[in-house]
């Protein structure tokens, strides 16, 4: 049995993987301060006798010294995770970013028994054509994506300068239950919602930009293999192949047989045109996918449809 920290616990990905980890029987220590969590997506996980939650924030040091004291692995997903607010708020995002990023390396250099995998973006990628390795040029085009860069720099500098035991993933795109209907990254759960109520689905554009889209399982599947991985490397989560929104559009009104229409408007600033992961790293160590974007989309949309819709997005 093995003793976890996850950041951002309470969050869509991160609720997922507290729940995994439960399951195969480990301790769980999950911090969250609502950001963007939902303590609806936890709720469940309080009956697990190995759960432990703390509502804070990991700029709190002192707390997060007192939380990682037996603490053998931290997975370190709290972030401020959108675009849009990161272009309007920039030093909040770079705070918790990248300080908050500091503050658990900190803490991970001095005990050397803690080990560490961090979340980061494809947003880091931004524009450029073809699929993306592990080896591709980092071209952020939001202070969102830029604060990712520097934080999975800081990671390899630990690593390098102090022998931290650290690695990053690269995590694409996201879909599946708990997922918020509202905010950049979320366009297959508002599409999902906005179908289901018969309104027209909302495309920024003209609807050709690409996203590689994996279902939440595979994902902390991905995590599972990821903490694996040496520390110092960096390595791709995804299913690696890439949809157009249009594309995506289709299917979801085909899945729901909803009778919505596309509607097309203004390109948002900062938006990548092209995500598309390789993922030969993660899968030389182990590392399968078992949802391709019509399964994952049939059991999600399945799942939405078996709700309230003012529930989507919340565990139940």
């Amino acid at each position: 049995m093995t003793k976890y920290l996850v950041t951002g616990g309470a969050g869509f990905i991160g609720s997922h993987l507290c729940e995994k980890l439960l399951n195969d029987g480990h301790e769980v220590v999950c911090i969250d301060n609502f950001y963007n969590g939902n303590l609806n997506n936890i709720r469940g996980l309080f009956n697990h006798k190995g759960f432990y939650f703390v509502e804070d924030t990991i700029l709190n040091v002192d707390r997060l010294k007192e939380l990682t004291a037996d603490v053998d692995h931290i997975f370190h997903l709290a972030a401020q995770i959108h675009v849009e607010k990161s272009i309007i708020r920039p030093d909040e995002t770079l705070e918790i970013n990248l300080g908050g990023t500091k503050n658990l390396l900190d803490i991970c250099t001095r005990n050397k028994k803690l080990s560490m995998t961090i979340a980061s973006s494809a947003e880091v990628y931004g524009e450029s054509p073809g699929e993306h390795t592990e080896r591709s040029p980092v071209n952020p085009q939001s202070p969102y994506a830029a604060s990712k860069v520097a934080a999975e720099s800081l990671c390899v500098a630990y690593h390098h300068t102090y022998g931290t035991d650290v690695r990053v993933v690269r995590n694409f795109n996201t879909f599946g239950p708990r997922q918020k209907s509202s905010g950049y990254g979320s366009v297959i759960a508002i599409f999902t919602r906005r179908a289901l109520e018969g309104k027209p689905l909302i495309v920024y554009g003209d609807g050709t930009q690409t996203r590689d889209y994996q279902y939440i399982e595979d994902v902390v599947k991905g995590y599972m293999v990821a903490q694996t991985i040496p520390a110092g490397e960096i390595v791709n989560t995804g299913y690696g192949q890439d949809h157009t929104i249009n594309d995506i559009a289709k299917e979801i009104l085909d899945i729901s047989n909803s009778s919505s229409k596309i509607v097309n408007m203004d390109p948002r600033p900062g938006e990548v045109k092209k995500l598309l992961s390789n993922v030969d790293k993660i899968k030389a160590y182990g590392h399968v996918n078992d949802f391709s974007l019509r399964d994952g989309l049939e059991k999600y949309i399945n799942w939405v449809s078996k709700y309230d819709l003012d529930s989507l997005g919340v565990m139940q």
